[in-house]
């Protein structure tokens, strides 16, 4: 069985994730329930799904060219 190299069928999904935690981040400070632990948290999430979003855009342009 082989596999072909390229993005994952996943990563729609982990930049749809990416997208939802962003605005998380933006309206969550504008409720009562913002904290120092939610932020750490949102944070925990977005920032390894930002560096998979910019794999994914680093393959398609080289894929690209």
């Amino acid at each position: 069985m082989m596999t072909t190299p390229g993005v994952p069928e996943g990563a729609s999904v982990a930049v749809a994730t990416l997208l939802l935690l962003l605005l998380l981040r933006e309206f969550l400070p504008l409720s009562k329930h913002w904290g120092d632990s939610v932020k750490t948290s949102l944070n925990m999430g977005i920032l390894p799904l930002l560096f998979s979003f910019g794999a994914v855009i680093l393959y398609k342009l080289v894929d690209l060219f």
